[in-house]
């Protein structure tokens, strides 16, 4: 697949088809080569607001705990919402085809509660046996186009299948996601719910509470800007991302990564992208 050594990396993010609207964020492929018997940094995986489902064609991914032991992933998993920061090493030969789902829409498409899958990496073969020819058509395509149609194909044909439409409760998560949402008692007047109704149907939807998953969503917007804007300081990129102040930020670090914010960054410089001048933004 995509020729032998040496090759260009490739970090590609793209919208989903216009069938796919409402259902699918976007669409990244991450490709990756190091040499032969070399082992890839591992990635710090920071966590995102939103469940995901990813192909891994080439050498498998493997989740690293805090004693160094690693667990291999099946080559097509379902990833429910993380609430902490994960270590992710990948082979030689890395390549990884993730489709980020908007709100509430991994719910609708696999009939389960988002919160049986929160920090949960499932077999997607096993939760859907018709996936196993897409992981085939996906780990012989030769380019990243042809990726995406496999994979597109197969989630219009799930979407078509599936009863009913979003939840209010999808919607006050894509405002949580984006900021200026106001405060939580304000959301869920504004879809009609109580506070404990809110909690209830994003842990159901979403996996988590709407305040972690704000939390979550803050730290995201927070590294990406910093990722896009190194030079910029701190205190005002987290103002510019929701935070009050640097304790409240640097509470967030330690919360859902596990280290502050110097610490993290630290880390991230270390992350596969990195010996490639790329940054996640």
């Amino acid at each position: 697949m995509w020729g032998s050594l040496p090759m260009t990396p490739l970090f590609l993010t793209l919208p989903p088809g216009p069938a796919l609207a409402g259902w699918v964020a976007r669409h990244q492929i991450i490709r990756f080569r190091f040499p032969a018997g070399a082992r890839a940094p591992i990635k710090p995986y920071w966590p995102r607001p939103a469940c995901a489902l990813a192909f891994y064609p080439r050498d498998p991914e493997a989740l690293i705990d805090a004693a160094g032991r690693a667990t291999i992933k099946p080559r097509a998993v379902l990833i429910g919402q993380p609430t902490a920061l994960t270590r992710r090493a990948g082979g030689a030969d890395f390549c990884v085809y993730q489709i980020e789902f908007e709100p509430g829409a991994l719910r609708r498409l696999a009939g389960m509660s988002m919160a049986e899958l929160t920090d949960q990496a499932l077999d997607a073969e096993a939760v859907f046996p018709d996936l196993r020819a897409v992981a085939d058509q996906i780990a012989e395509a030769s380019t990243a186009e042809a990726m995406i149609a496999a994979a597109e194909a197969w989630l219009t044909t799930r979407v078509a299948a599936c009863r009913g439409d979003p939840d209010r409760v999808d919607w006050a998560a894509a405002q949580l996601i984006r900021g200026g949402a106001g405060t939580l008692d304000r959301l869920a007047r504004r879809i009609d719910l109580a506070p404990r109704g809110l909690h209830r149907a994003f842990r159901d939807r979403l996996g988590v509470s709407p305040k972690l998953f704000a939390r979550i969503a803050r730290l995201d917007r927070l590294i990406r800007a910093r990722n896009a804007d190194p030079a910029a300081d701190w205190l005002s990129l987290a103002v510019g991302a929701g935070y009050y102040d640097h304790q409240h930020m640097a509470r967030d670090f330690r919360d859902l990564c596990g280290v502050g914010p110097s610490r993290f960054l630290a880390a991230e410089a270390g992350a596969p992208e990195r010996r490639f001048g790329i940054a996640e933004l």
